[in-house]
């Protein structure tokens, strides 16, 4: 038996009519924030999903994915991947793409994932344990008999620093069609939040998706203007330092969007990036004692971790002070993070959390605390 047929090509090469579309010239989706996809409109009720610069220096990188429905075939010239939509059997890379197919109650399409022990979501969780989803494996160590063996209709794949070929063109050996998925790439909260549209048009759910979408908008639009009203605007540092070079990320970065946009000031701004930087550690340590509040301080769940992990830092305002925040409010026994899974997707509910770690004084009684971020005691 071939293992590279799967029921998007025996739909569009079996016995049913087909007939071949051409683009019509015009986009079914226009994103408002993200710039890494467009979404075509055909002739017929097909469409076609273009990915741009996927990852980090691929800047000239051009994807293209077929999405079929009633049978049509793409343009003549075509040599994307192609899509039956909807997709059934899905395999997820990232726990990212895991929240996505959630927000389109859409989890039941999914039967792999890559590094289950990192994956939030309950019901993926639960589906895991139940053996309705199998890991795959990640990076040098994918299982790729067991991936075949899921007849995947879709898989979703990211890039980090170039198109990771050992995978891809394993997929391709093997016929199993994949799609490059590049939200962590935008620079902007909503830029990651609107390619929930693209997952929306895989599974035949796009208005649904730019409707979910354009509360995410609205709601995060609301808060940004009230955090605007702020008068005070207090300095945030990023990060922790690792072997005592720290990582800071450029002025177009996502977390750096998120402080400003929650009436903050970032410290280490004056780098017209969107990609980090290391500086070491004393130049970290000058900055650091202006800081009023300190975000993200990698894997510290305490004070007593934070100045253990950095002697250094154990005078600084923000730590004596108590204005320590990480992410690390929804995690796993293995180590993953809700923050990095929906918080891609939930802008706002991210943005609400930097507004009461840099503006306590702004919490409403009655209402619910902080989604991602705890305070270090």
């Amino acid at each position: 038996m071939l293992p590279a047929v799967w029921a998007a090509t025996l739909l569009l090469c079996g016995c049913a009519e087909t007939s071949t579309v051409r683009l019509s010239g015009e986009e079914a989706y226009v994103p408002r924030h993200a710039e890494g996809y467009s979404i075509y409109a055909t002739e017929g009720a097909s469409t076609v999903i273009e990915i741009r610069n996927p990852w980090q220096g691929g800047d000239s990188v051009r994807t293209q994915l077929f999405v079929s429905r009633g049978n049509e075939l793409p343009p003549e010239g075509f040599d994307g991947v192609t899509v039956a939509a909807p997709v059934q059997r899905a395999v997820c890379f990232s726990s990212t793409h895991v929240a996505f197919l959630d927000a389109l109650d859409a989890t039941d399409a999914i039967r792999g994932v890559s590094g289950a022990e990192y994956i939030s979501n309950e019901k993926v969780r639960e589906h895991y344990r139940e053996g309705d989803i199998r890991d795959v494996g990640y990076d040098t160590n994918v299982n790729y008999e067991l991936l075949a063996s899921l007849r995947p209709d879709i898989v979703f794949i990211y890039g980090v620093g170039g198109e990771n070929t050992a995978v891809t063109d394993k997929f391709r050996e093997l016929h199993i069609p994949f799609i490059y998925i590049g939200e962590y790439m935008e620079t902007t909260p909503l830029g990651k939040a609107e390619w929930l549209v693209p997952f929306g048009e895989l599974t035949d759910r796009r208005e649904e998706a730019a409707a979910l979408f354009t509360d995410i908008e609205t709601r995060y639009d609301s808060l940004r203007m009230r955090a605007a009203a702020f008068a005070e605007r207090p300095s945030v540092m990023l990060n922790a330092p690792y072997r005592d070079v720290w990582f800071v990320p450029g002025d177009r970065s996502y977390m750096v969007r998120l402080i400003e946009d929650a009436g903050g000031r970032y410290i280490f701004a004056g780098e017209e990036s969107s990609v980090s930087r290391p500086i070491s550690g004393e130049a970290a340590y000058l900055a650091a004692r202006q800081a009023d509040v300190w975000l993200n301080p990698n894997q510290a769940g305490n004070i007593g971790e934070l100045k253990t992990q950095n002697p250094k830092f154990t005078d600084i305002r923000c730590v004596e002070q108590r204005r320590v925040y990480n992410c690390t409010r929804r995690k796993t026994p293995g180590g993953g993070s809700d923050f990095w899974e929906s918080g891609a997707l939930h802008a706002d509910r991210v943005l609400r959390d930097i507004i009461l770690c840099l503006h306590p004084e702004a919490a409403v009684p009655d209402e619910e605390g902080m989604y991602y971020f705890e305070r270090l005691e």
